[in-house]
This record gives structure tokens, C-alpha cells and sequence, in this order.
């Protein structure tokens, strides 16, 4: 594990440091398995439909040379004497808007060990690096996971153009 952005802490339940840092391009294929080993439930959730092609989505998160605007997070630990990525975080911003949007997903036996909190302070705190003070999601209005997680990070509630989901909202401190 290299290039730690937040600090190293332990996997509850294990010995096993785990590491958030930016996505690059050598991750295409650790990150195409994270997605791949996502249950269907967590999939859907995190795409908001069904996806089973992950190349394309990879490639965006993983391109050398993007802009600041656009950039990927990753959590990544030690398993197997080899390291994997258990969890994600994406994120863009729209000069026309003012606004980022973001995106997570954690693999499924890593979830409720604070590692999506730790993903979103990571990109919160990135974001307001980079200028930006405007961040929002959505989910489907079922994903109770990802709508308390928002509700803990104080986001605040609102109607989403599709009728399927919620959209959070966060002004940023500077």
C-alpha cells in the first residue's frame, strides 16, 4: 500500500491496515474485481441499475490524465499477502452547476466498519482542496445504507429529478 491520503487505521475484526488513496491507472484491474465481488443488492445500489460490463466505468476512474475536477478514491487492504480494494469513491464536478457529485461503494463483508464514512471525509476534504463547496448524491429511495450515511455526514435532504431516488445535499466548509 503507497500513497496514503488519510490515515492508515485497522480493519476492525483484523490486523489488516487499510489505506485510502487516489485510483490510478495501475488499479484498473484491482477495481474491475471490487466491483465484480459487490453483491447484486450492492451493485444496484451503487449504480443505481444493473451493470455487469465494468470496463468502461474502470477506465473513467482510473484515467492517467484527468482533470482535477474528476477523481476516484480507494480503499485498499492487505488480503491474501496481496493488496485489493475493498471500497470506493467517485467523484465529479460540474463547472456549469458549481456542484460535485460522488458516488460509494464498499465490498460487502467491509461494510458498517466506518470505511464509507472514512471514503467521504477523504473526498469532502479533496474537494474542498480543490475549491469546490458544493457536494451532492443520490440513491434510490430504499438504500437505507447510503441515505443514513448522508444523514450522519449532515447532508440535507431533497427530491431527485428520477422518481426512483433522493438527492443529498452539503454546502462545504472551507
Amino acid at each position: 500500500m503507497k500513497n496514503c491520503l488519510w490515515p492508515r487505521a485497522i480493519l476492525p475484526g483484523t490486523s489488516n491496515p487499510v489505506c485510502i488513496r487516489t485510483a490510478v491507472e495501475s488499479d484498473f484491474d484491482k477495481l474491475t474485481v471490487h466491483f465484480e465481488r459487490l453483491s447484486q443488492s450492492a451493485r444496484y445500489n451503487r449504480f443505481m441499475g444493473a451493470v455487469s460490463d465494468f470496463s468502461r466505468i474502470v477506465r473513467d476512474c482510473t484515467m492517467p490524465k484527468r482533470k482535477a475536477d474528476f477523481f476516484t478514491l480507494v480503499v485498499e487492504c492487505r488480503e491474501a499477502g496481496r493488496d485489493a480494494i475493498i471500497g470506493e469513491a467517485s467523484y465529479g464536478f460540474d463547472r456549469e452547476s458549481g456542484s460535485g457529485e460522488f458516488a460509494i461503494s464498499v465490498g460487502d463483508r467491509f461494510q458498517r466498519h466506518g470505511l464509507g464514512s472514512s471514503l467521504l471525509c477523504a473526498l469532502q476534504s479533496r474537494a474542498v482542496s480543490l475549491g469546490h463547496r458544493d457536494l451532492f448524491g443520490e440513491t434510490l429511495k430504499n438504500n437505507n445504507e447510503m441515505r443514513r450515511l448522508a444523514q450522519r455526514a449532515g447532508f440535507a435532504f431533497s427530491r431527485s429529478p428520477d422518481w426512483r431516488a433522493v438527492r443529498f445535499a452539503k454546502r462545504l466548509a472551507g
